[in-house]
């Protein structure tokens, strides 16, 4: 190898090891861009989870529609299909509950709330904002995962009704 092609190397490991900051004298423009991105994602993310949350609930109400006109659609009720499945009576109750808890999850992570504002203090104002977050995003959690089971059991269902068939 050339001492050119040795300098040029060496400078490109160099570089590989530096941040960029420290090799240019100020931030690229896509470091400037990445940075930008992420202060916006993060001032807006309380709306985006109560967006979120908002559409978790019309979810759940859809499917708990279906719910009600997989089991009680006939002139009679119960309908002949679940008369005798006690397989399909027990899925309706589980995926009723698991829906219910799902949209009362929701529910919870969306209502407004009462939070503390220190107007001076910076530290506890960025606390409460993470306290804030931190519930919200731990109730949607668990409506997601509450809404994607009371999904399974639902999917079951109607495989219950039709296998009875």
């Amino acid at each position: 190898m050339s001492d050119q092609q040795q300098g040029q190397q060496g400078q490109y490991q160099a570089n590989q090891t530096q941040p960029r900051s420290a090799i240019a004298h100020g931030p690229s423009s896509e470091q400037r861009r990445l940075v930008a991105l992420f202060d916006e994602m993060e001032s807006k993310q309380l709306q985006f989870i109560d967006e979120s949350g908002k559409a978790m609930i019309e979810r759940v109400i859809t499917l708990l529609g279906v719910l009600f006109v997989v089991s009680a659609f006939s002139n009679n009720f119960p309908p002949a299909y679940l008369k005798g499945n006690v397989t399909a009576k027990v899925l309706v109750i589980i995926t009723l509950i698991l829906y219910l808890l799902s949209l009362w999850m929701s529910i919870l992570a969306t209502q407004p709330r009462r939070y503390r504002r220190s107007r001076y203090d910076l530290k506890k104002m960025r606390q409460t904002l993470d306290t804030i977050l931190t519930y919200k995003i731990r109730w949607l959690r668990w409506a997601r995962w509450l809404f994607a089971l009371g999904s399974v059991a639902l999917a079951m269902l109607i495989i219950s009704v039709i296998w009875g068939a």
